[in-house]
Formats: structure tokens, sequence, C-alpha cells
């Protein structure tokens, strides 16, 4: 009875002096960085504390001196706060906790240096473990791996297919207003949905040259229903926290919710469905022809290289699949989200709609639309919006990187050692935000500050080249997005083919006013969440007319 008494006792105390030591030797470690040091006093990450910081999040800010750690443990705080934190704290502060240090960096020459020397910041550690779920890819890889499967992804996904994203979005898009201008409630809850749907589509066609007819994309729920590739794809990547961490005979339990046992057939599915696939893509290869899309490219170097007839990089089937399941899931989820913000904010400030649909109507006039060569490079003020949307709801909210050897580097006049180990965090929803950069009306959404110089004629126009490390929408450095440019592309193009036809508004409901249904629609888009990207936390609610011009 007295060993049990002195377990319950001394077990307690042994924890809370291991706890209360891990944290004062972390401080200790931050303070010597000679930059400003928030406190958390628990690990933003640990259990119970990661399912119990959100309900407990008002009891746990009584404590003064860690507020704000506190704050910057909530996942997603960076994105409600902006840039306020940092203006109080510091533009790089770190977050000292009882497991293993954070560093904030909303300073863009320190933001650019973290992204330009990647060997001293590879990739987290939970990222690779997330994002190779299905299997070794660019992103889910570091040094010599990363250079040789970057080597093979990247001319792949040039301006090669530029051309080819430029057709297919085109006929996708006006697919999709035929459908909205149909229907008898004008598109309303179907918005999200069918923007999405484009930017699958045009991943099936120019990345595996699957052809798929327009429908608003939905989320299959039946683990009964037949499902293509890129319907796999889809579902994992929304919900790749689960696929990648929860075995499959959990998820299809029968306790679980429909959604989640359709996951569990997916994620049992997508390998079978992957070598399916690339035997199909070798075998249309035979006689010398070769499909000329992402999957068949990469396949026919990866081929060639294990027979040694070309070149001594090549991809291994695992790293094949783990790379056509990032061209899917991240290509379609990052362009396909954005698309839906920028619709959304130019039916809440349709000022912006006539704007853009003062150049198109130059433009198209004179090219047309079916030159991509001609008309993508003077469609300047498109171009302008997917930039400002990725400004406020950019993709990712943070790029993450991690130290494993102490380094010292330099903020501003003063050099601060970074002790290893360290996570560090670029924090691009503030570095997208901060007025001496972006000016006063910063968290404003304002396309026009992307025009720069003097004016010019519709279609020459120059779009902003901002400071280094102030914008990563796509990252920056080394590791910058391979498939920026097609976003690009799909982007511009969907916005060159619906405003050229429609004029969109949001619904008004009952008792409403044009005025407070702009509002109400600012609200949904600033109401968020982050699953594989950022995305709409109610795409259902987004609900708007389009209307023929």
């Amino acid at each position: 009875m007295n060993y049990l008494v002195t377990f319950l006792v001394a077990g307690p105390l042994l924890w809370l002096g291991n706890w209360a030591w891990a944290l004062f030797r972390n401080y200790r470690i931050a303070k010597r960085s000679g930059l400003p040091v928030l406190i958390c006093p628990f690990s933003p990450d640990g259990f119970p504390y990661l399912f119990i910081k959100v309900p407990l999040k008002p009891l746990l800010e009584l404590i003064p001196i860690c507020k704000p750690g506190i704050q910057v443990s909530i996942v997603g705080w960076e994105h409600a706060d902006r840039y306020t934190l940092h203006e109080k704290y510091g533009r790089v502060f770190i977050l000292a906790n009882p497991t293993r240090n954070e560093l904030w960096c909303a300073d863009p020459d320190t933001a650019q240096l973290i992204l330009t020397r990647r060997r001293e910041f590879p990739q987290l550690d939970i990222t690779t473990t997330i994002m190779s779920a299905f299997g070794k890819n660019v992103i889910a890889t570091n040094g010599e791996d990363w250079s040789r499967q970057r080597r093979i992804v990247v001319p792949n996904l040039n301006e090669r297919i530029s051309e080819a994203v430029w057709t297919e979005t085109a006929q996708q898009a006006n697919k999709m207003v035929e459908y909205m201008a149909q229907r008898p409630d004008g598109g309303e809850a179907q918005s999200v949905g069918s923007l999405r749907a484009i930017a699958i589509n045009v991943l099936s066609l120019v990345g595996y040259g699957q052809p798929k007819p327009f429908k608003p994309q939905k989320l299959c729920q039946d683990p009964t229903a037949a499902m293509s590739y890129t319907d796999v794809v889809s579902l994992c990547g929304e919900l790749i926290v689960f696929a990648a961490f929860v075995p499959t005979w959990i998820l299809r339990l029968a306790i679980m919710p429909k959604l989640l046992q359709t996951l569990g057939v997916a994620v049992e599915r997508l390998p079978q469905l992957t070598a399916e696939m690339l035997d199909e893509q070798r075998t249309h290869g035979g006689g010398g022809h070769q499909l000329d899309h992402f999957v068949s490219q990469l396949v026919r170097l990866s081929d060639a290289g294990k027979t040694g007839e070309a070149t001594a990089l090549y991809l291994t089937e695992e790293e094949i699949a783990g790379n056509l399941f990032l061209f899917t899931a991240a290509g379609f989820d990052t362009t396909g989200n954005t698309l839906g913000f920028a619709v959304a904010w130019l039916a809440a400030q349709p000022k912006w709609q006539k704007w853009i649909q003062e150049e198109l109507d130059c433009v198209l006039r004179e090219h047309g639309t079916g030159d991509y060569a001609s008309v993508f490079p003077k469609l300047t003020r498109c171009l302008a919006i997917m930039y400002e949307t990725l400004r406020l709801n950019p993709a990712v909210t943070h790029i993450g990187r991690t130290v494993h050897e102490s380094i010292s580097i330099t903020i501003g006049d003063k050099q601060h050692l970074i002790q290893a180990p360290l996570t560090t965090y670029i924090n691009n929803s503030a570095l997208h935000t901060l007025p001496d950069i972006w000016g006063s009306d910063s968290l404003e959404f304002r396309p026009s500050r992307w025009i720069v110089g003097p004016p010019s004629q519709l279609g020459d126009e120059k779009l902003l080249v901002p400071q280094k490390g102030a914008f990563n929408a796509w990252s920056g450095g080394p590791r910058v997005c391979p498939g920026q440019k097609m976003s690009q592309v799909e982007f511009v193009t969907v916005m060159a083919t619906v405003f050229s036809k429609c004029n969109i508004e949001p619904i008004l409901r009952e008792g409403e006013t044009v005025e407070s249904a702009s509002r109400h629609l600012v609200r949904m888009i600033q109401d968020t969440q982050t699953r594989l990207t950022m995305q709409f936390k109610q795409p259902g609610e987004v609900r708007l007319k389009w209307r023929r011009r």
C-alpha cells in the first residue's frame, strides 16, 4: 500500500518536474538567440493539449505571461491574426515550449533566407511523413533524392503543357458557364464545386490523357461505388491526415461515418489504380508512340533511365506513384480553391469584375480566345486577381522547415544563434498583409495594387514583382512549386472564359440587401479551414448567381 501511495504521489511530481525543467531549458535556449520569446507551457502538438487547447483557450489565456504563446499554439491562428502579433512582439520570434521550440517569421529577408538555404532548412519530418503516405515525391524528400526527382519532374510541368492547359480549361469553363446559366437557380450553391471540377478535369487530361465531362465536383461518400484514380486521389487529398495516419481497417469499420469508410476503401484501391494506369501508359507507349502528358513522360524517362538508354536519372515505381499523387492532389486542391476564393471576392466586390472585363473586352476583341501564346501574356489584370486572392487566401498559411544543426543568421543588422533542434514557420498570412509592404489597405481586396508603372494600353500593363520573401504563394527558393505556371494559365483561362460571358453576384436571402449579402459573402471567404490547403469551411454557403452579360 505504501508503494502505491508513493507511486501516486511521486509519479505526478516527477512528471511535473520534468515538464518544468524542459520548459525552462527551452526558454533559456530561446533567449540566447537574442530574439523575442513567447511561452507556451505545453507542446503545441502534444497529447492531450492538442485536443483540449481550443476549448480551454479562454482559461489558459488568464495566465498573462502565456497568453500570446497560447494564441500561437492554436491551429489557424496566423490567418485570423494576420500581422498583428508580429507587429507587437517582433517580425521574428521564438515560441518556447517543453518539447521543440518554434521560430515564427514575418520578415521578408529572413523568409527568403530560409527558403533559399534548403540544406540548412530541410523539409519538416511531419510534412515528409504525410506527403509520402502514397509514395516518395518531390515535396516529401530532402537532399540528393529531392534533387534527382526535381530534375525529372519539373521539365514536364513547364511551358510545353501550357497550351494544352489553356485549351482544355477553356472547354471546361465554357461547359460550366452553360451549366450555370441553364439552371433555374443560376448555380447558387454549385459554384465552388464547379470550379474545383474544372481543376480536377484539366489535370485528368493534361496529366493522364483521360478527358472527363464537366459536372460539379462532390466527394464520393459511398464505399461500394466505383471510383476512378482522380476520384480516389481527390478523396485522399481532402482527408490527407486520416489517410496518412489512420489504418484502413479502422476507417472501414461499420461504426465510422460513410465518408471515412469510403476513404478506407480509396486508400486500399489507390496502389492498384496507380499500377493499372502505369501499365496502360506503357502499353500505349509501345511501337514508338508516346502520349504527350505528364504520366507518360514520367514513365518514359523512368524506363529509359533504368535501362541506360538516355540518362542515369530515373524514378522508382514508388516515386512515380508518389509524384502522381502529389501532382493530382496538390495541383487540383490549390488551383480549385483559389478559383473559388477569387470568384467569391469578385462577386462580393463587382467593381473588380468590371475592371477585368475592360481588359477582356479589349484583348479578346483583337485576338479571340483560341491562341494561348497571343492572349495569355496580355491578361495582366486576370493574373492580378489570382495574385491578390493568394495574398489574402494563401494556399498554405505558413511554410514549415526544420533545423537539425545550430546556425547563425543575420536578421536586420544583428546576428542570432538559431539552436537546433528547432522548427521554423514562415508566416505567409502575416507577410502577405504587412502594411509597410502592401499599404495601409493591406487587409482589403484590391487587385489593382499588382499593376505597376505608368498607365499603359490594356493588354500591355505590367505586373508588380514583389520584394523577395514577401509573397510566397508558390513557396520560393529552390523548392518553389513546379506547377506555378500551370496554375497561372489555368486560373487566367477560367477568368477570361467566365467573365467575358458572365456577371456573378451573391444570392440575396430574405430581407437582405446587396450590401449585406456582399458582407456575408466576405465573411464566408474569411471563414476558412486547412486540410491539404486552405479552403472554405462552408462551401455550400457560398451562394452565387451567374448571369450572362
